[in-house]
């Protein structure tokens, strides 16, 4: 509510994960079926491909273009299909740096849109930003909440990388879908860590 100017039902629309990692694949397992497209821009996180092929899922891939990490519009709207899936972003990026754009998300916003396509959005580095960039979360734009899942972590931004607390902030059945595959993995985190997590 304070960053991005959305209410969320913390009962409902959170997932309290063993760190961003766990809360990528629970995600992807939950929500992937095989035969399933996945779009990824390169380079990307190591994690997100091993999730995707476990899943039974294929992956497509994008690049972004140096030396400002660019993307090709006109490459990633070839992509979608009707077996598209989910799109996997992350920024600020790992590990270019990259924030992406208000008009870079909008763009990638109607591609979802137009093919009914999940954003799973993987935002760890949020509140690590310099300069003039500003983080613009997808589920802050036009008809985009109902299919995006927000991925982020304490570990970034207070340097606590190892006491894996992650969370997804999505709408009730993208979370549902998540947690049931999360429940088998690891159940939760320590509940200590989350409580500093709170005061942090």
């Amino acid at each position: 509510a304070r960053d991005y100017g959305l209410n969320v039902n913390p009962d409902t629309e959170v997932l309290i994960t063993h760190g961003a990692t766990e809360a990528i694949f629970a995600t992807i397992l939950g929500l992937i079926n095989p035969g399933d497209e996945v779009i990824i821009g390169e380079p990307f996180y190591d994690s997100y491909l091993p999730a995707v092929q476990m899943a039974g899922g294929i992956a497509r891939f994008y690049q972004l273009q140096p030396p400002d990490w660019a993307i090709d519009f006109d490459h990633l709207a070839g992509l979608f299909n009707h077996k598209t899936k989910l799109i996997l972003i992350n920024t600020p990026h790992n590990p270019t740096g990259k924030v992406f754009t208000t008009e870079e998300m909008s763009r990638i916003a109607v591609l979802c849109i137009e093919h009914d396509v999940l954003a799973l959005v993987d935002e760890v580095y949020e509140h690590i930003i310099f300069d003039e960039h500003q983080q613009v979360t997808m589920a802050m734009l036009p008809e985009m909440r109902p299919r995006t899942l927000h991925i982020s972590s304490l570990g970034k931004t207070f340097s606590a990388t190892g006491w894996k607390v992650g969370w997804i902030v999505a709408p009730p059945e993208l979370i549902q879908a998540a947690f049931r595959t999360h429940q088998f993995m690891t159940f939760c985190g320590a509940a200590p860590f989350q409580e500093a997590a709170a005061v942090a």
